[in-house]
């Protein structure tokens, strides 16, 4: 208790640099907090949306991604012959979509149209989504909107939408809010987004199977009598994401380790300079009978302070700030992409404790090395 109340006067004697070099230490955590956050929120909601999807398996061209809305690549007839192998593979139903993008970086601009053949609703991909106003079936003229989209847009029914100078629309259903990204989806006659783009092919063919058969055998048997696809579980896409989300977080983590050296040269700096101003206070300790390691761990202890406090502090500002990138996300998207978890919060602390140890290491081996007849012969 001693040698903390010799910690928190010494750092109180200088209340302007110590606060400085806090309020660096809190700026640095809070960054990195925020930063990773994105890649814990994003693994966070692609986990709870993978499980509100009906079908097992999607099946997407060869060399397409999971997540790309890009130009109808599968034919036709390969619709036909994944229904041939049903029987087999125990195959209960097969899903063609087809999507279309519009839009720019704004969300409340941008638009994501999920083309569905006839009598397959939105409830069929997503069992969990529920019917706000209108009728779930867009039929042939028809669009069934998300309720994020329709609050952001105020499409209620009736409203015309203009796809193309060719397909307009009329507004038949609104769905519930979910939260999710169904939020953000408009379901469309799948006729329509094909004329759009002008041609017959899909996007993807969704896959449900039996209870009793496996999606990852499913699959890989899709791939192997079919030529051209890629049929992915969830599993797959979650294994994707992660590696994707990742890389993502190393990236990020490399942004913010300039806030964390920064922070810590800003708390190597104010130990430091504590260190020669105390000069006399140390040769005093050591003439007393101090021993060099007891000098060693006051100063250590100094750093060691600022780095927790800072990151307890930042800590708390990180997740402030991931709360108001909630907010925006889930009135724009309806997703919560940022997320502080336990995982998130331990690190973050971590990475203080060992700033403050690094920064304060040098000063306190200066502090430990200086001669009593030195230190006392100084004004």
């Amino acid at each position: 208790m001693e040698v903390l109340a010799l910690v928190y006067r010494n750092l109180r004697a200088r209340p302007i640099r110590s606060i400085l070099t806090l309020l660096g230490i809190v700026v640095a955590t809070a960054s990195m907090v925020l930063f990773l956050s994105f890649g814990e929120g994003l693994r966070k909601a692609l986990g709870a949306e993978l499980s509100k999807v009906g079908p097992a398996i999607l099946v997407i061209s060869e060399g397409s991604e999971a997540f790309g809305a890009g130009y109808p690549e599968l034919p036709p007839e390969l619709l036909g012959h994944i229904k041939a192998l049903a029987p087999e593979l125990g195959i209960t139903r097969a899903i063609p979509t087809a999507v279309f993008a519009r839009g720019g970086f704004d969300p409340a601009s941008s638009f994501i149209f999920q083309g569905l053949p006839a009598g397959v609703t939105a409830q069929d991909l997503y069992p969990n989504v529920r019917l706000a106003a209108g009728r779930l079936d867009p039929g042939q003229q028809g669009a069934v909107v998300g309720g994020g989209i329709a609050e952001r847009n105020n499409l209620g029914l009736g409203k015309t939408l203009r796809l193309s100078p060719q397909v307009s629309l009329e507004v038949v259903g609104v769905l519930e809010r979910s939260g999710g990204l169904t939020d953000s989806f408009i379901y469309v006659p799948i006729t329509a987004i094909q004329t759009i783009l002008n041609t017959q092919n899909y996007s993807s063919i969704l896959v449900s199977i039996g209870p009793d058969q496996s999606a990852e055998r499913v699959a890989r048997a899709l791939e192997a009598r079919l030529e051209g696809i890629k049929a992915q579980t969830t599993g797959d896409v979650m294994r994707f994401a992660e590696r994707a989300v990742r890389i993502s977080d190393l990236v990020r983590f490399g942004i913010s380790l300039v806030a964390l050296i920064v922070g810590g040269l800003l708390v190597a700096n104010t130990v430091m300079m504590s260190v020669y101003e105390r000069i006399r206070e140390f040769g005093l300790m050591r003439a007393l009978g101090a021993k060099r390691r007891f000098i060693f761990g006051l100063v250590l202890l100094e750093a060691l302070l600022l780095g927790v406090v800072g990151g307890l502090l930042g800590l708390g500002l990180g997740q402030a700030a991931s709360g108001l990138v909630n907010w925006y996300t889930l009135r724009e998207v309806g997703l919560a992409l940022s997320a502080v978890t336990f995982r998130l919060a331990s690190f973050a602390l971590l990475v203080a404790v060992v700033l403050g140890l690094l920064a304060g290491f040098l000063p306190a081996r200066t502090a430990s090395r200086i001669r009593v007849v030195e230190a006392l012969g100084r004004v």
